[in-house]
């Protein structure tokens, strides 16, 4: 089916799914135009809805969210997690996609197919979801992330990205937004989740992370600047 009548059937559930939620405490849900924050890689895997892109993305924004809790039912087991934001809209004619991933955009060259983290994206958010932040990956239901877009565990979006689009804690990542017609993405932002839990989005958003100098470095340079002062030091006493 093409993109366009995907589109056309999605709201038209999107919208009788949306007042069939109404009125339940802290359910999820997310649809067209939302950004979600995906933390992933145990058993329980977290979700929020952070909002419109347009608010979240817009030039000069930033927005800070605490994400402890999901964050901490997300950790327990054996492995690392991993952590994305994406979307997906309406706003073209075939639609729109969003991802945050480690890599910058001149890395990110190969195959893309846009339109299936589309209707991915779009199909999933039409059904009924759940309420809390946290549901099993291996949910009943398939309402989890890992059933919908990560299905392969390879951060691509089932393929719609040539690369993986994700990150580790304590990693900015740089969230892209692609045109389902033509392929074309550009960079509209970046956004961190500290090992804390602090989820930290926006146009530019937050600053890549300087990368620390090895400790032998920073001792050799402490035993440069002493042999300097030593050295000034004798001189001034010869001269004097």
């Amino acid at each position: 089916m093409k993109v366009r009548g995907i589109k056309r059937a999605v709201m038209a559930s999107v919208l009788a799914i949306a007042t069939a939620v109404a009125g339940q405490a802290q359910a999820f849900t997310f649809g067209d135009g939302d950004l979600v924050l995906a933390i992933y890689g145990n058993s329980t895997e977290a979700l929020y809805n952070l909002g419109n892109y347009n608010t979240r993305l817009g030039s000069g924004a930033t927005f800070d969210f605490d994400a402890s809790a999901g964050l901490a039912a997300a950790q327990v087991g054996g492995s690392p997690v991993k952590y994305t934001v994406f979307g997906w809209d309406t706003s073209l004619t075939n639609g729109q996609i969003h991802a945050a991933t480690s890599f910058t955009p001149a890395q990110l060259t190969g195959t893309k197919d846009f339109g299936t983290q589309f209707i991915n994206s779009a199909v999933w958010s039409s059904q009924p979801l759940f309420a809390g932040d946290t549901i099993s990956k291996t949910d009943s239901l398939n309402r989890s992330f890992s059933q919908n877009l990560n299905t392969s565990g390879s951060g691509q979006f089932e393929g719609a990205w040539p690369l993986a689009m994700q990150g580790n804690l304590d990693q900015v990542l740089n969230i892209m937004r692609g045109d389902v017609e033509t392929s074309a993405f550009t960079q509209v932002g970046r956004v961190l989740l500290t090992a804390g839990g602090l989820l930290t989005i926006g146009n530019p958003g937050p600053n890549l992370a300087a990368v620390p100098l090895p400790a032998g470095v920073v001792l050799f340079g402490s035993g440069l600047i002493g042999l300097v002062g030593i050295a000034r030091r004798k001189f001034a006493q010869m001269a004097a």
